[in-house]
């Protein structure tokens, strides 16, 4: 006896034909759908979650900037040394 016999078959879940590509207009009420469920359950961050992701942001910023500015040193004096400006 097999357990998932049990299960109801998925194929009548599927709002779309196999095969069938849904239109753009069906596609696009579909977003809509979505996006009106995720604004309904969202909720606003309390002031602790604010800050904390405000942190992470500004934290990766600064990561990213130092390693921009070594780089270009390091390729301003590389670049020196390989490409010399004649």
């Amino acid at each position: 006896m097999l357990l998932l016999s049990s299960y109801p078959k998925y194929e009548k879940y599927e709002k779309y034909q196999k095969g069938k590509k849904p239109s753009y207009l069906e596609r696009f009420k579909e977003f809509l759908r979505s996006a009106k469920r995720v604004i309904k359950i969202a909720s606003k961050p309390t002031r602790k979650e604010f800050f904390t992701v405000l942190k992470i942001c500004i934290i990766g910023t600064v990561i990213l900037g130092v390693l921009y500015y070594v780089l270009q040193l390091i390729f301003t004096f590389v670049g020196g040394i390989f490409w010399p400006k004649t």
